[in-house]
């Protein structure tokens, strides 16, 4: 038995003191690969994180390394699939990363990208995503920004358990959506769908942190608990035939404030334009479903949805209803919502501001294929962003250009048919 199954075996039910020995001695043979077992939306065996430091390849793993660095142990891969949300190592000048999770790949955080025709222009890493600081896998903290945009937590402290809880302590508990840090025992991660009971609980979504969390190294407290949301268990895909759906239910935007807390009024940053958890209204909502692509308002709600451009299904708190809707292509109801990550992707993009789309150019689609700048006289300066053409189809997580117009204007359209 290998160390997933074991991990699948064990990972639904309180171990026995026997069982979590020889669990404890299984893990510490080597690198733990089964993330998702091993994780089953509470904390993992403690050894797991808190090893003594040992060396595998060239990085050493253990007490010596930052928070990040100890999750890229298991996040990162060079072909990444399921949990790895990091290509590592980076990959060269003119191949993308591979990771195509809903949340993006932290590898564009170092990839800077140039151009020089028809402009002059550049796309540094550290304006794709959230900039973890993991010097020994190459990512440090953002030099242009001291603090989140918007807000006062600092680029210096920025981790992956920033945002997610590494213990795993916040659990969901009911169908209306109430959030605790104890109480019933978690049995089940809490983002594939699985439903709390009177008696037991299911992690948050994606073991993301809520009211009152903070790291010991930084003082910053949470406002806001996390988004109830669900996503299929196959999320790390290409769309090249059907859109990988999470499914966004309540707090989707509001758990962005906990770091961006400025954007909760537009009035008080100019540099945030875009109401976010607003219902997107009767108006904004039929212009989304009529959308197929620039020229193209001939569509209806049953096929409306890509993952381009999600939405949030109302103030939905139910986690079974959510997980309904997972393989729907139903575009959103007027009580639907816009939220930070219908335009932005949670962990890093190809796109400065880690948008979902190239909202730079003016041409997302020249002539009938995606720009780039080994395609000469197809749009290979700021339309193609410094990427070749199989980078920029990469980005497009391989969807085929048929599905755009010959020359597709921004996805902004998508709810504003401005093209």
């Amino acid at each position: 038995m290998d160390r997933a199954e074991i991990f699948k075996h064990m990972g639904k039910r309180s171990l026995r003191p026997a069982q979590t020995v020889l669990l404890s001695v299984l893990v510490g043979l080597g690198t733990y690969q089964a993330a998702e077992a091993f994780h089953a939306g509470w904390t993992g065996d403690c050894d797991g994180c808190h090893a003594p430091s040992s060396l595998t390849g060239e990085v050493t793993v253990g007490l010596s390394l930052t928070s990040s660095e100890i999750c890229l142990r298991c996040h990162s891969a060079a072909k990444p699939v399921d949990y790895q949300v990091a290509t590592n190592p980076i990959p060269p000048p003119g191949i993308p990363p591979v990771s195509l999770t809903p949340g993006g790949d932290f590898a564009y955080l170092q990839k800077r990208y140039y151009w020089t025709d028809p402009e002059e222009g550049s796309s540094p890493g550290e304006r794709h995503g959230h900039n973890i600081v993991a010097p020994a896998y190459g990512y440090t903290a953002d030099v242009s920004h001291p603090f989140a945009p918007g807000g006062s937590y600092p680029a210096a402290g920025l981790s992956c358990i920033s945002c997610h809880d590494p213990h795993g302590n916040y659990r969901l508990v009911d169908a209306s959506g109430t959030i605790v840090q104890e109480g019933n025992p978690i049995i089940d991660s809490g983002s594939y769908g699985t439903p709390p009971t009177a008696t037991e609980a299911v992690g948050t979504y994606r073991m993301l942190a809520g009211k009152g969390y903070g790291t010991k190294t930084v003082g910053h407290t949470f406002l806001y608990d996390p988004p109830i949301a669900v996503a299929p268990r196959n999320y790390n895909r290409p769309e090249i035939y059907v859109d990988t759906r999470v499914v966004y239910g309540k707090g989707t935007s509001e758990w962005c404030l906990n770091c961006h807390e400025e954007f909760a009024s537009r009035t008080q940053s100019s540099s945030h334009i875009h109401a976010a958890g607003a219902e997107l209204g009767s108006a904004i909502a039929d212009t989304y479903n009529y959308y197929v692509k620039s020229g193209d308002l001939g569509g209806n709600q049953s096929t409306a949805f890509t993952s381009m451009v999600p939405f949030q299904s109302g103030d939905m708190t139910g986690v079974q209803q959510l997980a309904d809707l997972r393989t729907s292509l139903g575009g959103p109801r007027p009580e639907d919502k816009i939220t930070c990550l219908t335009c932005h992707r949670a962990h890093a993009s190809p796109w400065n501001g880690m948008t979902r789309w190239n909202t730079d150019g003016s041409f997302l689609l020249v002539d009938s294929d995606y720009p780039g700048i080994d395609a000469a006289g197809k749009g290979g300066g700021r339309n193609a962003g410094g990427k070749t053409r199989a980078e920029y189809k990469k980005a497009m997580y391989d969807r085929d250009p048929s599905k755009f117009a010959t020359f597709q204007r921004s996805l902004c359209n998508k709810c504003h048919a401005k093209d």
